[in-house]
Protein backbone atom coordinates (compact mmCIF):
# COMPACT_ATOMS: atom_id res chain seq x y z
CA UNK A 1 0.00 0.00 0.00
CA UNK A 2 1.10 3.55 -0.69
CA UNK A 3 0.48 6.59 1.49
CA UNK A 4 -1.99 9.06 0.02
CA UNK A 5 -4.21 6.41 -1.55
CA UNK A 6 -7.69 5.34 -0.53
CA UNK A 7 -6.85 1.73 0.36
CA UNK A 8 -4.69 2.40 3.46
CA UNK A 9 -7.19 4.97 4.76
CA UNK A 10 -10.02 2.44 4.56
CA UNK A 11 -7.87 -0.18 6.27
CA UNK A 12 -7.06 2.15 9.16
CA UNK A 13 -10.73 3.12 9.40
CA UNK A 14 -11.66 -0.57 9.77
CA UNK A 15 -9.64 -0.75 13.00
CA UNK A 16 -12.01 1.82 14.49
CA UNK A 17 -15.05 -0.03 13.19
CA UNK A 18 -13.88 -3.34 14.63
CA UNK A 19 -13.13 -1.72 17.98
CA UNK A 20 -16.55 -0.06 18.15
CA UNK A 21 -18.13 -3.43 17.35
CA UNK A 22 -17.11 -4.45 20.87
CA UNK A 23 -20.04 -2.35 22.13
CA UNK A 24 -22.63 -3.56 19.66
CA UNK A 25 -21.80 -7.25 19.88
CA UNK A 26 -22.89 -7.58 23.52
CA UNK A 27 -26.30 -5.88 23.19
CA UNK A 28 -28.09 -8.99 21.82
CA UNK A 29 -26.41 -11.08 24.52
CA UNK A 30 -28.07 -9.30 27.45
CA UNK A 31 -29.99 -12.34 28.69
CA UNK A 32 -27.07 -14.72 28.17
CA UNK A 33 -24.63 -12.59 30.14
CA UNK A 34 -27.23 -11.91 32.86
CA UNK A 35 -27.56 -15.70 33.34
CA UNK A 36 -23.85 -16.33 33.91
CA UNK A 37 -22.88 -17.76 37.31
CA UNK A 38 -22.53 -14.98 39.87
CA UNK A 39 -24.43 -12.39 37.80
CA UNK A 40 -26.63 -9.87 39.60
CA UNK A 41 -29.28 -7.35 38.49
CA UNK A 42 -26.70 -4.73 37.53
CA UNK A 43 -24.04 -7.03 36.10
CA UNK A 44 -24.85 -6.38 32.46
CA UNK A 45 -24.83 -2.60 32.89
CA UNK A 46 -21.47 -2.87 34.64
CA UNK A 47 -20.19 -5.12 31.86
CA UNK A 48 -21.09 -2.46 29.30
CA UNK A 49 -19.56 0.39 31.29
CA UNK A 50 -16.23 -1.29 32.02
CA UNK A 51 -15.33 -1.12 28.33
CA UNK A 52 -14.84 2.65 28.73
CA UNK A 53 -12.76 2.41 31.92
CA UNK A 54 -9.28 2.32 30.36
CA UNK A 55 -9.98 5.08 27.78
CA UNK A 56 -11.52 7.27 30.50
CA UNK A 57 -8.46 6.97 32.73
CA UNK A 58 -5.61 6.69 30.25
CA UNK A 59 -6.79 8.14 26.94
CA UNK A 60 -4.38 11.08 26.72
CA UNK A 61 -1.45 9.09 28.07
CA UNK A 62 -2.03 6.43 25.42
CA UNK A 63 -1.78 9.13 22.77
CA UNK A 64 1.59 10.23 24.10
CA UNK A 65 2.80 6.61 23.88
CA UNK A 66 1.52 6.35 20.31
CA UNK A 67 3.34 9.56 19.39
CA UNK A 68 6.55 8.01 20.74
CA UNK A 69 6.40 4.54 19.16
CA UNK A 70 4.19 5.15 16.11
CA UNK A 71 0.61 4.29 15.15
CA UNK A 72 1.27 1.19 13.06
CA UNK A 73 2.65 -1.07 15.82
CA UNK A 74 -0.09 0.07 18.22
CA UNK A 75 -2.82 -0.89 15.77
CA UNK A 76 -1.25 -4.33 15.26
CA UNK A 77 -0.82 -4.86 19.02
CA UNK A 78 -4.41 -3.77 19.75
CA UNK A 79 -5.68 -6.21 17.12
CA UNK A 80 -3.69 -9.07 18.63
CA UNK A 81 -5.16 -8.16 22.02
CA UNK A 82 -8.63 -8.21 20.46
CA UNK A 83 -8.05 -11.69 19.09
CA UNK A 84 -6.79 -12.94 22.47
CA UNK A 85 -9.56 -11.39 24.58
CA UNK A 86 -12.32 -12.72 22.35
CA UNK A 87 -10.76 -16.17 22.49
CA UNK A 88 -10.74 -15.98 26.29
CA UNK A 89 -14.45 -15.08 26.32
CA UNK A 90 -15.09 -18.54 24.88
CA UNK A 91 -13.64 -20.07 28.05
CA UNK A 92 -14.82 -17.58 30.71
CA UNK A 93 -16.89 -19.54 33.26
CA UNK A 94 -18.55 -16.74 35.27
CA UNK A 95 -19.59 -13.12 35.31
CA UNK A 96 -16.44 -12.28 37.28
CA UNK A 97 -14.28 -13.55 34.44
CA UNK A 98 -16.40 -11.67 31.91
CA UNK A 99 -16.00 -8.41 33.85
CA UNK A 100 -12.23 -8.87 34.12
CA UNK A 101 -11.98 -9.53 30.39
CA UNK A 102 -14.15 -6.47 29.70
CA UNK A 103 -11.65 -4.26 31.50
CA UNK A 104 -8.86 -5.82 29.43
CA UNK A 105 -10.94 -5.37 26.28
CA UNK A 106 -11.07 -1.64 26.99
CA UNK A 107 -7.36 -1.41 26.16
CA UNK A 108 -8.23 -2.12 22.51
CA UNK A 109 -9.99 1.23 21.90
CA UNK A 110 -7.44 2.88 24.19
CA UNK A 111 -4.81 2.21 21.53
CA UNK A 112 -6.89 2.28 18.37
CA UNK A 113 -8.75 5.53 19.02
CA UNK A 114 -5.44 7.34 19.51
CA UNK A 115 -3.45 5.65 16.76
CA UNK A 116 -5.97 5.34 13.92
CA UNK A 117 -6.94 9.02 13.39
CA UNK A 118 -3.31 10.10 13.74
CA UNK A 119 -2.26 7.59 11.09
CA UNK A 120 -5.15 8.58 8.79
CA UNK A 121 -3.96 12.18 8.94
CA UNK A 122 -0.37 11.13 8.24
CA UNK A 123 -1.37 8.95 5.27
CA UNK A 124 -3.80 11.42 3.71
CA UNK A 125 -3.06 14.36 1.47
CA UNK A 126 -4.21 17.96 2.05
CA UNK A 127 -6.80 17.38 -0.67
CA UNK A 128 -8.46 14.34 0.92
CA UNK A 129 -7.74 14.98 4.60
CA UNK A 130 -11.17 16.40 5.44
CA UNK A 131 -12.79 13.47 3.65
CA UNK A 132 -10.60 11.07 5.64
CA UNK A 133 -11.58 12.68 8.94
CA UNK A 134 -15.24 12.65 7.96
CA UNK A 135 -14.94 8.95 7.21
CA UNK A 136 -13.27 8.37 10.59
CA UNK A 137 -16.14 10.14 12.38
CA UNK A 138 -18.53 7.38 11.21
CA UNK A 139 -16.70 4.49 12.87
CA UNK A 140 -19.00 4.43 15.92
CA UNK A 141 -22.40 3.89 14.23
CA UNK A 142 -20.89 1.56 11.64
CA UNK A 143 -19.02 -0.41 14.30
CA UNK A 144 -22.07 -0.68 16.52
CA UNK A 145 -24.09 -2.09 13.63
CA UNK A 146 -21.28 -4.53 12.76
CA UNK A 147 -21.20 -5.68 16.37
CA UNK A 148 -24.95 -6.30 16.36
CA UNK A 149 -24.57 -8.45 13.25
CA UNK A 150 -21.68 -10.38 14.79
CA UNK A 151 -23.70 -11.76 17.67
CA UNK A 152 -27.39 -11.38 16.77
CA UNK A 153 -27.45 -14.64 14.81
CA UNK A 154 -26.06 -16.60 17.77
CA UNK A 155 -27.86 -14.86 20.65
CA UNK A 156 -30.73 -17.34 20.96
CA UNK A 157 -28.72 -20.50 20.31
CA UNK A 158 -26.61 -22.65 22.63
CA UNK A 159 -23.58 -21.41 20.70
CA UNK A 160 -24.11 -17.77 21.70
CA UNK A 161 -20.37 -17.27 22.31
CA UNK A 162 -19.61 -17.82 18.63
CA UNK A 163 -20.02 -14.09 18.11
CA UNK A 164 -16.91 -13.60 20.24
CA UNK A 165 -15.06 -16.18 18.14
CA UNK A 166 -15.99 -14.38 14.92
CA UNK A 167 -14.91 -11.06 16.37
CA UNK A 168 -11.58 -12.55 17.42
CA UNK A 169 -10.99 -13.97 13.94
CA UNK A 170 -11.61 -10.54 12.41
CA UNK A 171 -9.14 -8.96 14.84
CA UNK A 172 -6.53 -11.58 13.94
CA UNK A 173 -7.03 -10.77 10.28
CA UNK A 174 -6.61 -7.05 10.97
CA UNK A 175 -3.38 -7.73 12.83
CA UNK A 176 -2.05 -9.51 9.75
CA UNK A 177 -3.31 -6.75 7.43
CA UNK A 178 -1.57 -4.20 9.61
CA UNK A 179 1.77 -5.48 8.36
CA UNK A 180 0.91 -4.02 4.95
CA UNK A 181 0.22 -0.53 6.29
CA UNK A 182 2.65 2.04 4.88
CA UNK A 183 4.98 3.88 7.20
CA UNK A 184 4.56 7.66 6.92
CA UNK A 185 7.59 9.29 5.33
CA UNK A 186 8.27 11.36 8.40
CA UNK A 187 6.91 10.83 11.88
CA UNK A 188 8.45 13.51 14.10
CA UNK A 189 8.71 12.61 17.73
CA UNK A 190 8.27 14.93 20.70
CA UNK A 191 11.31 15.63 22.81
CA UNK A 192 11.90 13.14 25.61
CA UNK A 193 11.29 15.73 28.32
CA UNK A 194 8.00 16.76 26.78
CA UNK A 195 6.52 13.29 27.27
CA UNK A 196 6.67 13.44 31.07
CA UNK A 197 3.11 14.70 31.34
CA UNK A 198 0.45 14.25 28.69
CA UNK A 199 -1.44 17.36 29.71
CA UNK A 200 1.71 19.46 30.04
CA UNK A 201 2.67 18.31 26.56
CA UNK A 202 -0.64 19.40 25.09
CA UNK A 203 -0.84 22.77 26.79
CA UNK A 204 2.81 23.67 26.35
CA UNK A 205 3.07 22.91 22.65
CA UNK A 206 -0.48 23.12 21.33
CA UNK A 207 -2.16 25.61 23.67
CA UNK A 208 -5.74 25.36 24.85
CA UNK A 209 -7.22 24.36 21.49
CA UNK A 210 -6.93 20.56 21.99
CA UNK A 211 -8.80 20.85 25.29
CA UNK A 212 -11.54 22.89 23.62
CA UNK A 213 -11.81 20.35 20.82
CA UNK A 214 -12.03 17.54 23.38
CA UNK A 215 -14.71 19.43 25.32
CA UNK A 216 -16.71 19.97 22.13
CA UNK A 217 -16.49 16.29 21.26
CA UNK A 218 -17.49 15.32 24.79
CA UNK A 219 -20.55 17.53 24.62
CA UNK A 220 -21.51 16.05 21.26
CA UNK A 221 -21.26 12.56 22.74
CA UNK A 222 -23.42 13.69 25.66
CA UNK A 223 -26.02 14.90 23.15
CA UNK A 224 -25.94 11.83 20.92
CA UNK A 225 -25.76 9.24 23.67
CA UNK A 226 -28.26 11.15 25.80
CA UNK A 227 -30.96 11.07 23.14
CA UNK A 228 -30.16 7.39 22.48
CA UNK A 229 -30.65 6.64 26.20
CA UNK A 230 -33.97 8.44 26.65
CA UNK A 231 -35.59 7.96 23.23
CA UNK A 232 -36.64 4.29 23.62
CA UNK A 233 -38.50 4.71 26.94
CA UNK A 234 -39.96 8.07 25.88
CA UNK A 235 -41.17 6.76 22.52
CA UNK A 236 -42.47 3.52 24.05
CA UNK A 237 -44.54 5.39 26.60
CA UNK A 238 -45.80 8.00 24.13
CA UNK A 239 -46.87 5.48 21.49
CA UNK A 240 -47.69 2.42 23.62
CA UNK A 241 -44.97 0.23 22.15
CA UNK A 242 -42.28 -1.83 23.83
CA UNK A 243 -38.85 -0.46 24.67
CA UNK A 244 -37.41 -3.29 22.57
CA UNK A 245 -39.30 -2.11 19.50
CA UNK A 246 -38.25 1.49 20.10
CA UNK A 247 -34.63 0.38 20.56
CA UNK A 248 -34.75 -1.54 17.27
CA UNK A 249 -36.05 1.57 15.49
CA UNK A 250 -33.23 3.62 17.00
CA UNK A 251 -30.61 1.05 15.97
CA UNK A 252 -31.84 1.06 12.38
CA UNK A 253 -32.08 4.85 12.24
CA UNK A 254 -28.59 5.25 13.65
CA UNK A 255 -27.03 4.41 10.29
CA UNK A 256 -28.18 7.73 8.79
CA UNK A 257 -25.47 9.43 10.84
CA UNK A 258 -23.12 8.25 8.11
CA UNK A 259 -24.97 10.37 5.55
CA UNK A 260 -24.51 13.45 7.70
CA UNK A 261 -20.81 12.76 8.22
CA UNK A 262 -20.10 12.14 4.54
CA UNK A 263 -22.10 15.20 3.46
CA UNK A 264 -20.13 17.26 5.95
CA UNK A 265 -16.88 15.90 4.51
CA UNK A 266 -17.88 16.92 1.00
CA UNK A 267 -18.78 20.44 2.10
CA UNK A 268 -15.57 20.84 4.09
CA UNK A 269 -13.48 19.61 1.18
CA UNK A 270 -15.14 22.24 -1.01
CA UNK A 271 -14.11 24.99 1.39
CA UNK A 272 -17.18 25.43 3.58
CA UNK A 273 -16.23 27.16 6.82
CA UNK A 274 -16.29 24.71 9.69
CA UNK A 275 -17.98 27.15 12.07
CA UNK A 276 -20.91 27.82 9.71
CA UNK A 277 -21.32 24.12 9.08
CA UNK A 278 -21.42 23.49 12.80
CA UNK A 279 -23.87 26.33 13.46
CA UNK A 280 -26.16 24.95 10.76
CA UNK A 281 -25.95 21.47 12.33
CA UNK A 282 -26.72 22.94 15.76
CA UNK A 283 -29.76 24.82 14.46
CA UNK A 284 -31.11 21.78 12.64
CA UNK A 285 -30.36 19.53 15.62
CA UNK A 286 -32.14 21.88 18.03
CA UNK A 287 -35.27 21.92 15.86
CA UNK A 288 -35.09 18.15 15.50
CA UNK A 289 -34.94 17.76 19.29
CA UNK A 290 -38.31 19.48 19.51
CA UNK A 291 -39.74 17.04 16.98
CA UNK A 292 -38.29 14.00 18.75
CA UNK A 293 -39.93 14.81 22.08
CA UNK A 294 -43.02 16.70 20.94
CA UNK A 295 -46.05 15.19 22.71
CA UNK A 296 -49.33 14.15 21.13
CA UNK A 297 -47.98 13.86 17.59
CA UNK A 298 -47.93 10.97 15.15
CA UNK A 299 -45.12 8.46 15.72
CA UNK A 300 -43.89 9.15 12.21
CA UNK A 301 -43.16 12.76 13.19
CA UNK A 302 -41.01 11.63 16.11
CA UNK A 303 -39.14 9.17 13.91
CA UNK A 304 -38.60 11.67 11.11
CA UNK A 305 -37.24 14.15 13.63
CA UNK A 306 -34.94 11.43 14.97
CA UNK A 307 -33.53 10.88 11.47
CA UNK A 308 -32.92 14.60 11.05
CA UNK A 309 -31.25 14.70 14.48
CA UNK A 310 -28.92 11.85 13.53
CA UNK A 311 -27.94 13.53 10.26
CA UNK A 312 -27.18 16.75 12.13
CA UNK A 313 -25.10 15.00 14.79
CA UNK A 314 -23.24 13.05 12.13
CA UNK A 315 -22.37 16.27 10.32
CA UNK A 316 -21.27 17.92 13.56
CA UNK A 317 -19.05 14.97 14.51
CA UNK A 318 -17.37 15.12 11.11
CA UNK A 319 -16.77 18.86 11.54
CA UNK A 320 -15.12 18.24 14.92
CA UNK A 321 -12.95 15.48 13.47
CA UNK A 322 -11.82 17.79 10.66
CA UNK A 323 -10.31 20.15 13.22
CA UNK A 324 -7.94 17.55 14.67
CA UNK A 325 -5.17 18.17 12.08
CA UNK A 326 -5.44 21.91 12.75
CA UNK A 327 -5.18 21.93 16.54
CA UNK A 328 -2.49 19.24 16.84
CA UNK A 329 1.10 19.56 15.61
CA UNK A 330 2.20 16.48 13.61
CA UNK A 331 4.22 15.06 16.50
CA UNK A 332 1.24 15.33 18.89
CA UNK A 333 -1.68 14.14 16.81
CA UNK A 334 -2.03 10.84 18.64
CA UNK A 335 -1.82 12.66 21.99
CA UNK A 336 -4.68 14.95 21.00
CA UNK A 337 -6.65 12.01 19.57
CA UNK A 338 -6.13 10.25 22.90
CA UNK A 339 -7.41 13.33 24.72
CA UNK A 340 -10.53 13.29 22.55
CA UNK A 341 -11.01 9.59 23.28
CA UNK A 342 -10.65 10.24 27.01
CA UNK A 343 -13.19 13.07 26.90
CA UNK A 344 -15.65 10.85 25.08
CA UNK A 345 -15.20 7.98 27.51
CA UNK A 346 -15.73 10.23 30.53
CA UNK A 347 -18.90 11.68 29.03
CA UNK A 348 -20.13 8.15 28.33
CA UNK A 349 -20.11 7.60 32.10
CA UNK A 350 -21.71 10.94 32.95
CA UNK A 351 -24.40 11.22 30.28
CA UNK A 352 -27.03 8.80 31.67
CA UNK A 353 -26.98 10.59 35.04
CA UNK A 354 -27.79 13.86 33.25
CA UNK A 355 -30.54 12.74 30.89
CA UNK A 356 -32.39 10.05 32.87
CA UNK A 357 -33.34 12.33 35.81
CA UNK A 358 -34.68 14.85 33.30
CA UNK A 359 -36.71 12.11 31.62
CA UNK A 360 -38.12 11.11 35.01
CA UNK A 361 -39.60 14.61 35.43
CA UNK A 362 -41.92 13.83 32.49
CA UNK A 363 -41.62 17.32 31.06
CA UNK A 364 -40.82 17.02 27.36
CA UNK A 365 -39.68 20.60 27.02
CA UNK A 366 -36.91 19.99 29.57
CA UNK A 367 -35.43 17.31 27.30
CA UNK A 368 -35.51 19.78 24.43
CA UNK A 369 -33.91 22.43 26.63
CA UNK A 370 -31.04 20.11 27.57
CA UNK A 371 -30.45 19.38 23.88
CA UNK A 372 -30.51 23.05 22.86
CA UNK A 373 -28.19 24.12 25.68
CA UNK A 374 -25.84 21.29 24.76
CA UNK A 375 -25.67 22.44 21.14
CA UNK A 376 -24.99 26.03 22.21
CA UNK A 377 -22.20 25.02 24.58
CA UNK A 378 -20.69 22.71 22.00
CA UNK A 379 -20.56 25.54 19.47
CA UNK A 380 -19.07 28.00 21.94
CA UNK A 381 -16.20 25.74 22.99
CA UNK A 382 -15.06 24.87 19.48
CA UNK A 383 -11.37 25.80 19.18
CA UNK A 384 -10.41 29.08 17.58
CA UNK A 385 -9.31 27.41 14.35
CA UNK A 386 -12.92 26.43 13.86
CA UNK A 387 -13.54 30.07 12.98
CA UNK A 388 -11.51 29.71 9.84
CA UNK A 389 -11.72 27.47 6.86
CA UNK A 390 -11.43 23.84 7.66
CA UNK A 391 -8.75 23.24 5.09
CA UNK A 392 -5.54 21.83 6.52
Amino acid sequence: MKAGGLQPLILVYLYGVLSAASLGKVIPLHDRIAELPGAGPNSFALFIALFALAPALLGTLSGVVVDRIGSRPVLIAASLLGAAVNALYLLAPSIGAFLALRVLEGFIPLGIYAAAPALMIALSTPHNRNAAMSLWSTYAPVGTSVGLLLSAAFASSPHWRDGFALHGILFAGMAFMGLSLPRPAREPRPARAASRSAFALLYTRAGIRPARLAASLGLMIALGLGVSVVFPPYFAQAHHSSIGQASALLAAANIVMIAGSLASGVLLTRGTRCLWLFIASAAIGSLAAWGIFAPRVNAGINLLALLVWLVATGAAMAAIASLLPQVAPPEQRASVAGLLSQSGAIMTFITPSIWLPVLALQQWWLLVAVAVVGWILCTLVLPASGLASSRA
